[in-house]
């Protein structure tokens, strides 16, 4: 691993190993009957704790802010110095200093065309660092891991009912995110979507967990002939959300039969998105003037059932979601390939996060009360949640809440909930 000796590596592993537990339960926000994107359950998390250090960090027993040996305090408000503490959701208001956290892994330029198994693992695996993973399958409610690498190279998200989902009965599907992130750039995607009966959605989108910012491609198993986009931008509990960016754009075929390209260009003045290489839209930021994402997102990839969520979901996704025979059927996203070209891409020599926070890392300590770390981080399942709504109808998401730590990092997961309706 680039920058790290293998002590140090092991020696996170281990004080990880032993922080693992639960967080406090979050209270959920108020339902705003309001369509939500797929990955909103993980942002709702992700927001509440964005709130939690704010009068020193929480739950530390060093009281007040962090000291300078364990100088960032977590997501759930605990203090430490390796990635655990300091990585994504680490609370600057809580923290020993204003740069105690450390920055996000920016993305390089990739081109996937998913021959190394490798390079994706399961959250759980993660050790936190971009250099040893492009790839993060995100936590489900069940047991199963619902995307793989095949060996004839392709990435496939999976959605089946072996395990119902324990809040809306549906089945439980997959999603996947990258380990870096974008400010500006592009992306593209050579997939078919799993759309293919009432009910699956299957998005390729931009989206921070941290921010609330977000770009969609989305197709709904209603109808898969018909190609959704839209944006998001700050969605934070409590405040009024817009939703009038979405936009239908009818492709005239079934993408669920072949395989076709999406692409979408983000920069500082415009959104574009692209389907088999034609220009279908364009979002100019002057034209949203305070709602136009700008805030670093990560790639990702998703497959729910939105035929088992709430009156609204279900009559956008198309309801119920049919599993025969005999509740055996299952429905597959298939990646063949994904581009990321980031406007300025990151030095991939460099190793993340800097050789300062190495440094703090290395000689740094962790609270040993309560679990240390745990709840920070941003990643969380999304199946069983999200999607546009369509016009106004409100979409369910929500998941149990819990954390679990991801190697040197720990992501605090979202499970999805029902009926927690947020955008």
């Amino acid at each position: 691993m680039r920058g790290h000796s293998t002590l140090a590596l092991l020696a996170i592993s281990a004080a990880l190993a032993a922080a693992q537990q639960t967080p406090p339960p979050v209270s959920s926000p108020p339902a705003i009957g309001l369509p939500e994107s797929i990955f909103n359950p993980d942002l709702a998390y992700q927001r509440s704790k964005l709130v939690m250090a704010a009068a020193g960090c929480k739950n530390s027993p060093f009281g007040g802010n962090c000291p300078e040996k364990s100088p960032c305090c977590s997501g759930a408000g605990y203090c430490g110095s390796d990635p655990s503490f300091c990585a994504e959701s680490c609370q600057a208001s809580g923290s020993f200093a204003a740069d105690s956290c450390w920055p996000l892994p920016m993305a390089v330029n990739l081109r996937d065309e998913f021959k190394d198994k490798t390079r994706m693992v399961n959250i759980k695996d993660f050790n936190g660092f971009p250099s040893t993973a492009d790839w993060v399958i995100d936590r489900t409610p069940g047991t199963g891991i619902h995307a793989v690498i095949t060996d004839d190279d392709k990435l496939v998200l999976k959605l089946n009912r072996a395990e119902k989902h324990p809040e809306t009965g549906g089945g439980i599907g997959a999603t996947v995110h990258s380990s870096r992130w974008m400010k500006w750039g592009t992306i593209e995607a050579r997939l078919k979507t799993a759309s293919n009966a009432p009910g699956p959605v299957s998005s390729f989108i931009l989206i921070s967990p941290i921010s609330g910012d977000e770009i969609d491609f989305e197709v709904v198993g209603k109808d898969p002939t018909n190609m959704q986009t839209n944006f998001y931008y700050k969605v934070q509990p409590g405040r009024e959300v817009s939703y009038a960016h979405g936009q239908h754009i009818n492709v005239d075929l079934d993408t669920s039969a072949d395989y076709h390209t999406y692409k979408l260009e983000w920069t500082p003045t415009e959104m574009k998105w692209y389907f088999d290489g034609v220009l279908k839209r364009t979002a100019a930021a002057s034209e949203v003037v305070g709602s136009y994402p700008d805030t670093p997102m990560r790639v990702a990839f998703g497959l729910w059932d939105g035929g088992y969520g709430n009156e609204g979901t279900a009559d956008w996704a198309g309801k119920n979601t049919s599993y025969e025979p005999n509740e055996q059927r299952e429905y597959q996203m298939v990646v063949d390939w994904v581009n990321i070209t980031p406007m300025t891409p990151e030095n991939s020599t460099d190793p993340w996060p800097g050789s300062k926070y190495l440094k703090q890392m290395e000689t740094g300590g962790n609270d040993g009360a309560n679990g240390g770390g745990s709840g920070n981080g941003g990643d969380g399942a999304s199946t069983g949640n999200g999607g546009n709504g369509g016009t106004g109808g409100a979409k369910n998401m929500g998941t149990t809440l819990g954390t679990h730590v991801v190697g040197t990092l720990v992501i605090a997961t979202a499970a999805v909930v029902a009926g927690l309706l947020v955008v």
